[in-house]
């Protein structure tokens, strides 16, 4: 299960209580905003040590002309390995520091890459389950991965 439990502007407190992370039965965490400035969240595998929460980072920045497409494969990854942690117990904690742009644009492309959906179909997805707002770049980006996706099936 990827997790979408907090609203908005909880998301960078939900990833520094542990508590509530074990509560809800994270066992994995990817921060979409890794990194110590004001628009970042400060965490890292250090601050997981010990807690049995496997973490990745991805320092994006929420800006039209961060290029977090390098981000897609990597993110796909980690949720698709989280997903099929003990036999498909495993949850993760996508976040960012709000929740609204960088964390939802790599659920949608995880959606794309790994559960076959068009960039319409993830983006309705992860909007039925919650308010987002991915940057104008971000959509580019994720448009340009539903055009390679459709060429690429269609061969």
């Amino acid at each position: 299960m990827v997790c979408l439990f907090c609203s908005p502007i909880q998301c960078r407190f939900v990833a520094m209580n542990l508590m509530r992370l074990k509560h809800r039965g994270i066992t994995h965490i990817l921060n979409a905003a890794e990194g110590n400035s004001y628009m970042h969240v400060n965490t890292n595998a250090e601050f997981y040590a010990g807690s049995g929460i496997t973490y990745r980072g991805i320092p994006a920045s929420d800006t039209d002309h961060f290029d977090i497409s390098v981000y897609f494969e990597e993110g796909a990854d980690f949720i698709e390995k989280a997903l099929a942690y003990k036999n498909g117990k495993g949850k993760v904690y996508v976040h960012c520091r709000e929740g609204y742009s960088r964390s939802p644009t790599l659920v949608i492309a995880y959606l794309m890459l790994r559960q076959n959906m068009d960039v319409h179909s993830a983006l309705a997805t992860v909007r039925h389950r919650r308010e987002i707002g991915p940057n104008d770049g971000f959509l580019r980006q994720l448009c340009r991965l539903n055009q390679r996706l459709a060429s690429e099936r269609k061969k």
